[in-house]
């Protein structure tokens, strides 16, 4: 038996030995077949490369005419009108300007939006590129036809951006806004671009709307989207020459002209002055604004201007009656005083603050009322109602233009001046710092 123990176990090592060969000689193998696998593909990818290496529909920038501005008007009953005002690279670029004209419009008709651009293809030298449109501007005749159809061309455009701004043209067409010289900016869309920011930066009269925004108003059940004016002012024949911005007082000038109140897709109620800040107020639109107040027997004025302002709507409900609030935050500095009044005087500036509160007020409570004359949710009514109380949304909703007209607003306003700026006492009091 001592004999044959190393008999038996000789072979079992073998075995082992044997077992751990095999299974070395097969991962060697699958190592060399796993590489000619993939040296293979690699082959295969180097073969189909240069077919990969281009795109099959790009266009060079030398190639397209940039496309600044759309003006969308309608002629006759159904027929559209699109104005292209596109970019003269070459008077942009400088050296190779001739001192033409830096946009040109093209104008093109068509009984569909897409229909008419396309057309415009024989009018212009260059692909027409849209990527880089700044506004969309539509003329008040359309606009109280209705823009449903034009939104739906505008949001499904692959090259149009939804953050382009929208705007309405107060009695004139899309082409006549589009055709002025501007002095300030050789690009007269990015003219109007300018001016749309900077006053609703300063002056609180009306904001920036894009499609994206025109898109979501739609689909507010009873409501309607508010859309940006724009007015013309001036000699229109002369307006689209150099001789325009030639002088100091040019003959013809673009400017912001107060928000349309749309009910669904149709213009039908301008807001101007007042009741248009009041409805950037309500929609919490205000990044800076303007109030004068009466103080005196001779018309002296102390003007206030708003520093920062944040509006909250929420709902009650009293009776089974939903009950709107509009709460309404808002600090000031005093700009201008006109009046003799001891602005350092605690009960003065007291008696200012509830002044200012009661103006907002007014203001606040006759944009409301305009605007329920109107029928149109353009200021949320509906969407507050439907986060606090679905289930009577629920129930109002269907004929919810009647109940918005009806509907019950208060508004509370809490303001607070906090400063008067570089001096005190005004001059007229006659009294120095």
């Amino acid at each position: 038996m001592e004999a044959e123990l190393p008999l038996l176990i000789k072979p079992r090592r073998c075995r082992r030995g044997a077992i751990r060969v095999y299974q070395g000689k097969r991962n060697e193998q699958s190592a060399v077949t796993f590489k000619g696998r993939i040296g293979r593909l690699c082959l295969v990818l180097l073969l189909f490369a240069p077919l990969l290496s281009g795109c099959w529909d790009s266009v060079e920038l030398n190639q397209r005419a940039v496309v600044a501005g759309i003006g969308i008007d309608i002629v006759g009953e159904s027929e559209y009108e699109v104005s292209l005002q596109v970019i003269v690279a070459d008077e942009i670029a400088g050296a190779k300007a001739r001192g033409d004209t830096p946009v040109v419009l093209y104008r093109e008709k068509g009984r569909s939006l897409f229909q008419a651009i396309r057309k415009a293809s024989q009018r212009v030298p260059r692909v027409i590129s849209l990527a880089h449109t700044k506004l969309v501007v539509i003329g008040e005749k359309l606009a109280r036809a209705g823009i449903g159809d034009t939104m739906d061309f505008l949001e499904r455009s692959t090259e149009i951006r939804l953050p382009v701004k929208v705007l309405v043209v107060r009695g004139n067409t899309g082409e006549d806004v589009l055709a002025i010289m501007t002095a300030i900016g050789r690009i007269p869309a990015n003219d109007i671009s300018g001016k749309l920011e900077t006053s609703e930066r300063l002056y609180a009269g009306d904001y920036a709307v894009t499609i994206d925004d025109v898109i979501r108003s739609l689909s507010h059940k009873g409501g309607g989207p508010v859309l940006t004016g724009i007015g013309v002012n001036g000699n229109l024949e002369q307006a689209p020459s150099k001789s325009n911005v030639d002088n100091i007082l040019p003959k013809a000038i673009v400017h912001i002209n107060g928000m349309g109140v749309f009910k669904k897709d149709r213009l039908v109620r301008w807001l101007d002055d007042d009741r248009a800040i009041g409805l950037s107020m309500i929609n919490n639109k205000v990044k800076s604004a303007q109030t004068t107040l009466s103080c005196g027997k001779n018309r002296e004025t102390i003007g206030i201007e708003t520093l920062f302002s944040a509006t909250n709507i929420h709902t009650r409900m009293e009776q089974g009656e939903p009950i709107f609030v509009i709460n309404l935050k808002q600090t000031g500095a005093i700009q201008e005083a006109e009046c003799s009044i001891n602005l350092q005087s605690p009960e003065a500036m007291k008696r200012l603050q509830e002044q200012w509160t009661e103006e907002t007020k007014k203001m606040i409570t006759s944009t409301v009322r305009e605007v329920q004359r109107t029928r149109s949710d353009v200021i949320g009514f509906g969407l507050a109602l439907e986060r606090g109380y679905p289930k009577e949304w629920k129930r109002l909703s269907s004929d919810w233009s009647h109940y918005f007209a009806e509907s019950t607003v208060r508004v509370q306003v809490t303001s607070v001046l906090k400063h008067t700026q570089s001096r005190t006492n005004p001059y007229s009091k006659g009294e120095s710092d």
